[in-house]
């Protein structure tokens, strides 16, 4: 007997017998999300609103699935249809976002000597979040980057842009001068990392310079919204480079706990201005959007000024560059690093930066005395709060003697954080349909074998990176790990072997280990996983990130 399965909210179909949900999807042409088929990693988690299923019939040695479901949920690879049903599945589209777009120019004015206004009316309405940047496609592959400075979705669905007039420049003199209202525009995106982060900080500071102010705003109009204590710090050469003062002004006199300085050059830079006046920055949340200069150079001095790391989010732009859907992807395998038809660099490396923001938010939230239990439910409270739409692994964290425990294993829930412990923390998001995976190790206390492993640790995925820039395949790269550990006097653990990561999910494309690649791994498509253990001890400790060039 064939099942009719439901969709919901699209309202696509597919039939569904005997065979397990997952394959009857895939087969029926629909992009699914799942990263494996054992019930461990809960990528293919569905809601089930309507209908009735039947858990996978195992053989009697098979390991029980072990991700945690609601009484409401189920897994697609461990179920089997037996109605008709309805299902849902949190945070998924199963339409592919449009990545590229076209536009029509609804109007343009000078709002300052070199700043352009340029409004644009997509074709259908695009999502954005607060503080997200758009590539404007031109010829040849050729793009330039420009920041969305309104909340487009309470603007009529309008795209505005605040584009700074470059002497001699391509697109803001070749281009832009040409644009007449109704030329019609091909934009690519969004993108960026740098966006309004919705997690009640007491107060939160905006930094920006020049048109750097285009990316902040949305961000300002979020804080606005929600009435927070917010201070914007925006930097410029002369009184006239604060273009939107008129707006900032009024914004002032209705929200009493909204104020702005515009600081020009010769009074310091934007960050000394705000030092001076005494925030308490370890309850702040800092957002910057200028040149690469500016923002180490605030974020340094917040830092040492009290701000917690993870609460730093800033964004520099390129001024310009070829498009990411056209130009990076020949440099992949054609068969072991396959990617899906939106992936893009800009979206992976965004994936990456809010992952390693999540991982510094999740461990500074960890208390002496929480057990497991209560850290994976702190992590995932987290990773929602910083929109997160799911999980593409369960996040994993260990503590004590269950860091040597392979992320699968069972752990201990009720093992509790010590005044003097070590702890690993394993995040794999999916944020805005791109994968995120970072992990590392952490220590309380001093004890010397525990720093000696987070040591060891980082020493053997540096030297292992520095080898693949030499060529090595996935499998050397492991021996080659392997012996660095040996070295150290730690051992490594084998069962972690690397893998793909891509547009969501990977495994639709290729989930071959990165330990098993016989060909040199390709930039920004391959996690390296060093996971090392003690010879005798319970001791053990976890670093992965992505392979990339500047790391």
């Amino acid at each position: 007997m064939r099942h009719v399965i439901e969709l919901s909210p699209s309202g696509k179909t597919f039939e569904a017998g005997d065979e397990l949900l997952l394959d009857a999807m895939l087969a029926s042409g629909l992009a699914v999300p799942f990263s494996c088929r054992r019930g461990a990693c809960g990528s293919c988690k569905v809601v089930v609103t309507q209908g009735e299923y039947q858990a996978r019939r195992l053989a009697p040695d098979a390991p029980a699935p072990c991700y945690p479901l609601a009484a409401d949920e189920m897994l697609l690879c461990q179920s089997h249809a037996c109605t008709d049903m309805r299902l849902e599945i949190p945070g998924w589209s199963l339409d592919t976002p449009a990545l590229v777009f076209d536009a029509r120019v609804l109007s343009k004015q000078a709002v300052a000597a070199d700043v352009i206004e340029l409004v644009l009316l997509p074709d259908a309405p695009v999502a954005v979040r607060a503080g997200q940047y758009l590539k404007f496609r031109l010829e040849h592959g050729d793009t330039r980057s420009f920041s969305i400075a309104n909340l487009p979705a309470e603007d009529g669905g309008r795209l505005v842009f605040q584009i700074r007039r470059v002497s001699g420049g391509y697109f803001s003199e070749g281009i832009l001068d040409g644009l007449a209202v109704g030329d019609r525009l091909q934009l690519e995106g969004p993108f960026g990392a740098c966006t309004w982060q919705d997690d009640a900080a007491d107060v939160v500071v905006l930094f920006a310079t020049g048109t750097g102010y285009a990316g902040i705003k949305p961000i300002l109009l979020s804080a606005l919204k929600q009435d927070v204590e917010v201070t914007l710090y925006w930097g410029g050469a002369h009184s006239a480079d604060f273009y939107d003062s008129a707006f900032l002004d009024q914004a002032a006199l209705e929200h009493p706990r909204f104020r702005w300085h515009p600081v020009r050059a010769a009074e310091g830079r934007v960050q000394e201005v705000a030092l001076s006046h005494g925030y308490r920055w370890e309850v702040a949340q800092v957002y910057a959007c200028g040149n690469g200069t500016l923002l180490s150079q605030v974020r340094t001095q917040c830092l040492e000024a009290g701000l917690p790391s993870h609460r730093f989010i800033a964004e520099a732009f390129v001024a310009s560059g070829r498009s990411s859907a056209g130009t990076a992807l020949p440099a992949f395998d054609p068969i072991w690093e396959k990617v899906g038809p939106r992936y893009s660099l800009d979206g992976m490396l965004a994936a990456r930066e809010k992952s390693i923001r999540a991982l510094a938010a999740i461990a500074s939230r960890l208390k002496v005395g929480m057990t497991t239990g209560e850290a994976l439910e702190m992590a995932a409270e987290q990773l929602q709060a910083m929109g997160a739409s799911h999980t593409w692994h369960p996040t994993y964290i260990r503590f004590g003697a269950d860091t040597v425990r392979p992320p699968r294993e069972g752990i201990d829930r009720q093992r509790r954080l010590r005044a003097s412990d070590i702890v690993v923390v394993d995040l794999g998001p999916v944020w805005d349909g791109y994968e995120g995976d970072y992990g590392d190790t952490f220590v309380f206390g001093d004890s010397p074998l525990h720093l000696a492993c987070t040591t060891a640790l980082h020493q053997v995925f540096d030297e292992t990176r520095q080898a693949w820039l030499r060529g090595l395949t996935g499998r050397e790269l492991y021996d080659f790990a392997e012996q660095s550990a040996v070295t150290k006097g730690w051992r490594l653990a084998r069962n972690l072997a690397g893998h793909r990561l891509a547009d969501f999910p990977h495994a639709l494309f290729e989930s071959k280990q990165l330990a098993e690649l016989e060909i040199p791994p390709s930039e920004m498509a391959w996690v390296l996983e060093i996971q090392l253990c003690h010879p005798t001890e319970p001791v053990g400790g976890f670093f992965e990130d992505m392979l990339m060039l500047q790391a």
